[in-house]
């Protein structure tokens, strides 16, 4: 008897397993079989979040966190906000430039209230950020939080962030794991670990012609190797951006929520009640458009990409469904125009209150307790 379950089990398992290993193919493949191209992919995850017409279960666009709304009524502390900082800059650095290559964004000069809402989202699990978790979660409480976000917002921002190309490009970038279904990381599968090691010897270095990019190929892995893995590698590599495409889709996309110049918004005014007088004072509440001007293009990239496919999970729901049918050219145009933007006096909201008494009376003392990259 004991025989009889054992196999029913082991039949069961096979079935089990069949299933989904025939199964999942079918989601990357279209009639007759043949493979979804990475832009069909790309639509089709970009179709799916969008038909949702609000963000995955736990993520919301507006905040709901309890600290969020909490800290949302507070007062920031700056001074208290540096010294909060120290758990924030091993990642994002003292500057809050965070890195080139856009895996850790710059924060410096980010709105108060973005952020307020982005860390609040991330302690609560209302957005997916692995990474970031265990840091954000030795912030103490509302206070802390727009402390920490007060202070971020006085950073002065990055006066030469990296951009986009501008033009015609050629690069191989292990981002492309994270906005597409190819990856530098994928090809290995294809042209093998040996060449695989060579190709990352040029990851991130970019050439402004195809020519030029394949002369460093070939001199790389080798005239037969290159010829072998030619169209592999070339699909995985173009990175062409177009400004005046992207300027178009800025202007019709964007400029709406994000503004004229990427300043983003803090608040918003409140749509007018019937019966309201003339001459009441429109109410008004928190925004949470983020600064994208002066951004790094690669992280605006990813996150456009996420937001697009439905990973970013508290993003503006409308803003999925705008953006749903872009290209890749078209995402890579538009995040590279809007990055090239630069802020303004008067963008910000003022943070910190009053001044308080002794502000900037004394020389800043040497504090024992900052960590050496933060002195």
């Amino acid at each position: 008897m004991k025989h009889n379950f054992l196999m029913k089990l082991n039949l069961a398992l096979l079935i089990f397993t069949l299933t989904f290993f025939l199964g999942v193919p079918s989601i990357y493949a279209v009639e007759g079989d043949k493979p979804m191209s990475a832009e069909e992919m790309r639509k089709a995850a970009a179709a799916k979040a969008a038909a949702l017409a609000k963000p995955p279960p736990g993520g919301k666009w507006k905040a709901t966190a309890k600290e969020a709304l909490e800290a949302l009524k507070l007062v920031g502390d700056v001074e208290e906000g540096e010294e909060i900082y120290t758990v924030c800059a091993a990642c994002h650095f003292p500057t809050g430039w965070g890195d080139p290559l856009g895996v850790f964004p710059q924060l410096a000069g980010q709105h108060t209230t973005v952020m307020i809402k982005q860390i609040s989202d991330i302690r609560a699990k209302n957005r997916d950020n692995p990474t970031m978790y265990p840091f954000a979660m030795q912030i103490e409480g509302a206070q802390d939080i727009v402390d920490v976000c007060s202070y971020i917002q006085t950073l002065k921002m990055n006066p030469n962030p990296r951009i986009g190309p501008g033009g015609p490009d050629w690069m191989l970038s292990n981002l492309r794991k994270e906005v597409w279904p190819i990856s530098l990381d994928k090809i290995e599968q294809k042209v093998g670990n040996a060449n695989f090691k060579k190709l990352k010897t040029i990851e991130e270095k970019e050439f402004k012609s195809k020519k030029e990019f394949l002369e460093a190929l070939n001199n790389t892995i080798g005239a037969e190797e290159f010829k072998k893995h030619e169209a592999v590698i070339l699909k995985n590599a173009h990175w062409e951006t177009d400004l005046a495409l992207g300027k178009t889709l800025y202007e019709k996309n964007c400029v709406k929520c994000h503004r004229d110049h990427g300043q983003g918004n803090f608040q918003e005014t409140m749509p007018v009640i019937e019966g309201q007088k003339a001459d009441d004072k429109p109410a008004t509440e928190a925004a949470y458009y983020p600064v994208i001007a002066g951004q790094t293009y690669l992280y605006l990239l990813r996150q456009f990409s996420w937001i697009q496919i439905g990973k970013r999970r508290n993003a503006n729901p409308d803003m999925v469904k705008q953006i749903k049918g872009f290209s890749f050219i078209d995402m890579k145009s538009v995040v590279d125009y809007a990055g090239r933007f630069k802020m303004q006096e008067g963008d910000w909201q003022e943070v910190g209150g009053e001044d308080e008494a002794g502000w900037g009376d004394d020389e800043e003392e040497e504090d024992d307790d900052k960590p050496a990259f933060m002195k």
